[in-house]
């Protein structure tokens, strides 16, 4: 592993609680692909990185954040072993993408997953359909950021790259973002993750009929269970207290949520320029192709009318405005 960054003092390289301690003291370490940061140090991590990963787990002491699109049994189990008793405590916030082709092949696991929530209770889980960013935050000393996803490819076989940033500002800035990014996703319980990986698990035994026969009807079933998938992610996406009491307010808070994160970090926005954004957002309410109809509200193909009304609400509650004319721009007020 000499390419991790994190190397034992035996090396004669830094090992990570020095080089910490090195950067909030703003003493250079001038080293090859060290690059100076808001008077810190960034450091290059290099393939393989799955001791740097260790070593990063391990300065772990109460939070972490991990984004990642996907995420492997292995890697996850790893987190665990890694953790130690820290796992009762310790409250980690996931990101990633579970999302049907995610989990029926095989990219994410949602059984690992629920796995983790149970052997360290403080785990959140969060969907999120356009997840791209791969990051991992410890506390509020250590950011990594990197092109690696948490599978066994990424940590051991692919020729990845990231830098691991310890400038307290700058680490504070990306789990802002990060959380920011989580806010619009949803958060998936860990019943709801294991009857995911069950759906996946007979997706995937449906496929290898298909490949040995193609049945009609089979090829039927697969899409049924692809569709029922899709429809427990819009399920959790919409559900809260008030759902079952309200559903269309719950459905349109998660609208609200969207322009204001919109509004937040583009600036002032037009609805025609709004829709794509929040529709890269929010992928699995708004679905120009399929309707769906859950407990009788209506998912897909109108959800610019419900934009259109959670614009309304907003402008009527005082939060944003814009002034008269076609087209003109949202903005906060």
């Amino acid at each position: 592993m000499g390419a991790a960054i994190f190397k034992r003092e035996a090396t004669g390289a830094p090992g990570i609680n020095l080089w910490r301690a090195r950067v909030r003291q703003g003493k250079k370490m001038h080293r090859a692909g060290s690059l100076e940061h808001r008077g810190g140090s960034v450091r290059i991590i290099k393939s393989p990185w799955g001791a740097t990963f260790d070593e990063f787990v391990e300065s772990i002491q109460e939070s972490a954040i991990i984004a990642a699109p996907f995420i492997a049994q292995g890697p996850v189990e790893r987190l665990a072993r890694r953790l130690g008793s820290r796992r009762r405590s310790a409250r980690l916030e996931i990101l990633t993408r579970l999302n049907e082709d995610s989990l029926i092949d095989g990219a994410t696991d949602a059984a690992a997953l629920a796995w983790l929530c149970d052997r360290a209770p403080g785990t959140t889980v969060r969907h999120l359909g356009n997840l791209h960013a791969k990051a991992y935050i410890a506390d509020g000393h250590t950011a990594i950021v990197s092109s690696a996803n948490l599978t066994d490819g990424g940590l051991r076989r692919n020729l990845e790259l990231g830098v691991a940033i310890a400038d307290p500002a700058t680490v504070r800035e990306i789990a802002d973002d990060l959380r920011a990014y989580g806010s619009l996703g949803i958060l998936i319980p860990p019943d709801a993750l294991v009857e995911l990986d069950n759906m996946a698990q007979k997706a995937r035994r449906n496929r290898a009929a298909i490949d040995r026969a193609t049945p009609d009807g089979l090829k039927s079933e697969r899409e049924a269970i692809r569709s029922a998938m899709r429809e427990q992610l819009v399920q959790l996406g919409v559900a809260g207290e008030g759902f079952s009491v309200n559903p269309e307010a719950s459905l349109q808070a998660q609208f609200t949520q969207a322009i204001l994160y919109v509004l937040r970090r583009y600036g002032p926005t037009s609805t025609r320029d709004m829709h794509p954004i929040i529709q890269q957002l929010k992928p699995e309410i708004c679905d120009d192709e399929i309707d769906l109809i859950i407990n009788g509200m209506n998912f897909g193909r109108n959800w610019h009318h419900k934009v259109r009304n959670a614009q309304v609400g907003l402008r009527r509650s005082g939060v944003i405005a814009k002034e008269k004319g076609h087209n003109q721009p949202w903005r906060l007020v």
